[in-house]
């Protein structure tokens, strides 16, 4: 079933959102069997055709494809047999249980408490509702319907299933500038929805202003906020099947006097198939059909421009492996740069050990040459001296 469109929540109920699409599903093991039995012959089948449209130049790509396709098809029955034995006895444990509690009190979805404030007519209201049947009376024009009004409203249906006014600003009481109305729903049970988030009662609450936007809280048991979307909403209402746009479910006073004075057969057929959901079915698979005719005639467009993309991928893919050729030359070329700085690095390292071995030849030998001088000057001194005992003699 496909998920239903979401209105904005921007907009007036004008083009708010359809009726919930969710539908129990019932059916016994023999059903199951069968659908079970249909599903692996459909696969069968589908394998089976997948070799009368093979090219004869791909006939062992096919063949490969078509055998794998198989040994998937054996593989997914295996797993269907594995699931039997495995979890169908606590499958139909479970279908049994859920037989034996019809009748009694449901554990979700169940509303127990409405209030509102200066909704319509009332200023405040409140109700705690019990857990089965309950009737509100009163006279004319006391605000019955304000009540069904305000459920319908706060679970996100449209203004005109009402039946009470054109648009949402028509709910807020003479003289105010907004409204309100809270909804505690019953959240208990296996079926309960996110009960780690939401506890044993969900809090809707939607708030209706004279100018601007209507909102929504979502909250917890404990009033903590959990969403302010409306598609959370949505998610709520078709968990617990609440449809408050079927007539099936919400029965205003004009859809039965509708109803009841119509006596053509077609506005009861019609009728028939709101109620049931069948009108909305048959919209959502013209929306399903338009979608995937759009989608063909894409993936059509799509396939003529395959050949033209392959080859710009291939040119790309050219253009690529040169750049990655250049981009690694580049890095050669900057690889053999610091190479050949480090070359001169090496060789002025090299020139270098030899200044350094050839001063360490030269420190050796100083020593001796300090004292060859040490002895020339001593030999020029007495020379010196002689002189000038040979020049006093004279």
């Amino acid at each position: 079933m496909p998920k239903r469109n979401l209105a904005s929540e921007h907009e007036e109920e004008d083009t708010s959102t359809p009726s919930s699409s969710k539908r129990a599903r019932t059916g016994s093991d023999e059903d199951d069997e069968q659908i079970r039995t249909r599903t692996q012959r459909d696969r069968k089948t589908k394998s089976k055709n997948a070799r009368h449209h093979a090219d004869g130049d791909d006939e062992d790509e096919e063949q490969a494809d078509l055998e794998t396709a198989l040994q998937n098809t054996q593989k997914d029955e295996i797993d269907d047999e594995e699931f039997e034995v495995k979890f169908g006895s606590q499958v139909r444990a479970h279908l049994e249980s859920k037989k034996r509690v019809q009748g009694t009190v449901a554990e979700h979805g169940i509303i127990e408490y409405v209030e509102m404030a200066q909704f319509m007519c009332h200023k405040f209201l409140k109700f705690t509702f019990g857990p089965q049947v309950n009737f509100i009376i009163g006279h004319n024009g006391s605000g019955k319907s304000a009540v069904l009004s305000a459920i319908t409203v706060a679970l996100g249906g449209k203004t005109a299933s009402t039946g009470r006014g054109a648009g949402l600003k028509s709910f807020i009481r003479e003289g105010q500038n907004q409204a309100e109305v809270t909804i505690h729903i019953k959240n208990q049970g296996d079926e309960a929805y996110k009960p780690k988030e939401y506890g044993k009662t969900i809090i809707i609450s939607r708030r209706i202003y004279k100018e601007g936007s209507p909102t929504w809280k979502i909250m917890n048991a404990s009033g903590k906020v959990v969403s302010t979307k409306k598609d959370e909403l949505a998610a709520i209402c078709d968990h617990m099947n609440i449809q408050v746009d079927n007539p099936m479910n919400v029965l205003t006073q004009d859809a039965a006097r509708q109803f009841l004075s119509a006596s053509a057969p077609q506005d009861k057929y019609k009728f028939f198939l709101k109620g049931t959901q069948l009108t909305q079915l048959s919209d959502e698979y013209e929306l399903c059909l338009k979608n995937v005719t759009q989608t063909q005639k894409l993936l059509a467009v799509k396939k003529e421009a395959i050949p033209d993309l392959k080859v710009r991928m291939r040119e790309a893919t050219i253009r690529y492996e040169e750049a990655q050729k250049a981009r690694e030359q580049k890095q050669k070329a900057i690889d053999l740069k610091k190479e050949l700085a480090w070359s001169h690095v090496a060789g002025k390292q090299e020139e270098l050990e030899k200044q350094s071995q050839e001063v360490g030849k030269l420190s050796k030998r100083l020593p001796k040459i300090k004292e060859s001088v040490k002895k020339a000057e001593v030999c020029v001194i007495t020379l010196y001296k002689f002189i000038l005992t040979l020049s006093s003699q004279m």
